[in-house]
């Protein structure tokens, strides 16, 4: 962690700004960068103003802080910073007890999240997650860089100067995408434990942060993030629009957003044979999953490997036309990756059918959120789910244009 995301850090429980830092180990950062931050400036141990461009402060980015404490001076919650990572997950404590024992003094609240319901919402997910992008080490650089530019509908090159934030992060991917952009910072959040690779996989770059916590109560300032973006993510909570709202409350004014979400089986554009193709595929999948979801990561894993071959005669079957394809449709029945790497086979197999949860949404549903939650100048072309947006500079101007006001309390 650098001091740098002091600046963007607030209470997930009371959302209050800046949170206290304690420093209980660092060491030298890898690389360098000017200051972007604005408000806070946690190097300079208070909080100071900044008007028009940020004051530059080369400590913002050139220590890593490997071990501290988070302390909200308005509710009293405390958060641990483990391995380089700020963790706001309630249940931390029994992921790293050694480090609670090895600081026990300086953890002073008794006060902590409500744990039961996280892990009747969360726990499931986080395992998940963890499980699959800790075992399964696929991943192709220029793949990643084509599905992120596809999903948010930007340019290669024409990042730089933007503050990124990536809801659901996973082992960074996308996160050293943009990374690797010339002046562009980016802020990724997951769930899981997948975090850990996600800093490893970019701890050589001082503009990408991590952060270990939850989409539905996020810790972050809102109003700051010039794009906002979740890839194949939202519909893995509790709840898709909820997850969206809240993420798009870190979209500034002119921010933009963009998601991509699973879309429901058969939709309203198919007709005939290949809509009741896609809803007996869909059934198969649903049925499917009420035994895969309760089944232990590691059967799972090895269950997977059935989608190695089927997925590459699946593949094939889709390459054929006519009759031949008619006749071996039953084969596209069941669900499975057809990716062309048998390894990326494996992992997106076990990606589907391991997940609790997995909502499926429709364009014309999705498009909604963006409106109640007043962003203009929508796009949905690519992929389906896929939807971008823009929040107006005007504030005023934003209020008038959404259809409707979604209530802070739902969430």
């Amino acid at each position: 962690m650098k001091y740098r995301l002091m600046d963007l850090l607030a209470c997930p429980e009371c959302g209050r700004f800046p949170l206290e830092l304690t420093v209980l180990q660092s060491e030298p950062a890898a690389g360098n960068g000017a200051c972007g931050c604005a408000v806070y400036c946690a190097a300079n141990s208070e909080p100071v103003l900044r008007e028009g461009s940020p004051v530059p402060c080369s400590a913002c980015y050139a220590t890593e802080i490997t071990e501290a404490l988070l302390r909200c001076a308005g509710c009293g919650q405390e958060y641990p910073v483990i391995e380089g990572i700020p963790r706001f997950n309630p249940d931390v404590r029994s992921d790293y007890p050694e480090f609670f024992q090895k600081h026990a003094v300086q953890f002073r609240s008794t006060q902590t999240a409500d744990l039961n319901s996280f892990h009747a919402l969360h726990t499931e997910t986080k395992r998940s997650f963890g499980y699959q992008w800790l075992r399964y080490r696929v991943t192709d650089a220029v793949e990643n860089r084509k599905i992120f530019h596809r999903r948010t509908a930007t340019q290669t090159g024409a990042l730089g100067g933007q503050l990124f934030f990536e809801g659901g992060c996973g082992m960074g991917r996308y996160l050293k995408v943009i990374g690797q952009e010339p002046g562009a910072e980016v802020v990724g959040l997951d769930l899981s434990l997948a975090v850990n690779r996600a800093r490893a996989e970019n701890l050589d770059n001082p503009r990408v942060h991590v952060i270990q916590g939850n989409l539905l109560q996020l810790p972050l300032r809102r109003d700051t993030f010039d794009h906002v973006y979740s890839i194949g993510v939202l519909h893995h909570t509790p709840s898709t629009e909820q997850a969206f709202h809240s993420i798009a409350k870190l979209v500034k004014p002119g921010g933009r957003i963009s998601v991509w979400i699973y879309d429901l089986w058969g939709p309203t554009t198919q007709r005939g044979f290949k809509r009741v193709h896609a809803r007996i595929r869909g059934w198969i999948s649903d049925t499917l999953r009420r035994i895969t979801t309760r089944l232990p990561h590691s059967l799972l894993h090895y269950l997977c490997y059935v989608a190695v071959p089927l997925g590459w005669l699946q593949l094939r079957v889709r390459e054929t036309r006519g009759l031949l394809r008619f006749l071996l449709s039953p084969l596209l029945f069941l669900p499975v990756s057809i990716h062309p790497e048998w390894r990326v086979r494996l992992c997106d197999t076990f990606d589907w059918y391991s997940p609790k949860f997995q909502w499926k949404h429709t364009i014309e549903e999705v498009s909604g959120w963006f409106e109640h939650a007043g962003m203009v100048d929508l796009s949905t072309d690519g992929f389906p789910v896929s939807v971008r947006g823009r929040r107006p500079a005007d504030q005023r101007q934003s209020l008038r244009e959404a259809k409707a006001t979604v209530s802070t309390a739902s969430y």
